[in-house]
């Protein structure tokens, strides 16, 4: 095998071709191929921090719910607590409203009665004598009529 000037020639020449090759358009490539790869690094980077930031801001969300959460639920169960005292002392002072009036009444009932036992007490010499005028005929006065019989019958509970 010979060497001769064509082999020259042409190794020059593919050696100029590859460096023009790679000034023209290997080089262009390589840097807008590191470039793109730079653009999606830097978005996959911000894509992770975004994540951070999301998780972080549904963790501080989800604190915030939960925390509201439980003031409502002791805010209602102080409402509720108020309301069934409330409705505690309402009950009592009915209760106690309602036990005054049955006492009152039950003294003026008491007292009627008395009134009535003694009006009673009083008329019963009155009829007795009058049930003896219409059997017997004429008026004649009970002998023998017994007012601690009659306080026992009358008053005896």
């Amino acid at each position: 095998m010979e060497f001769n000037g064509t082999f020259l020639a042409t190794i020059i020449t593919f050696i100029i071709f590859v460096i023009l090759m790679n000034k023209i358009l290997y080089a262009p490539i390589l840097g807008i191929m590191e470039k793109r790869k730079e653009i999606i690094d830097n978005n996959y980077k911000s894509a992770q921090e975004n994540d951070t930031k999301s998780a972080e801001l549904v963790a501080e969300k989800e604190e915030k719910l939960s925390l509201a959460k439980d003031e409502a639920k002791n805010q209602y169960n102080n409402i509720l607590d108020g309301f069934k005292n409330q409705r505690s002392e309402t009950i009592t002072d009915a209760q106690n409203f309602a036990k005054e009036e049955l006492e009152r009444s039950n003294v003026e009932l008491e007292n009627v009665s008395n009134d009535i036992k003694n009006s009673l007490k009083g008329s019963m010499t009155s009829l007795a004598n009058d049930i003896v005028e219409k059997v017997i005929g004429y008026r004649s006065e009970v002998q023998g009529f017994d007012e601690e019989l009659v306080n026992k019958v009358l008053w005896e509970k």
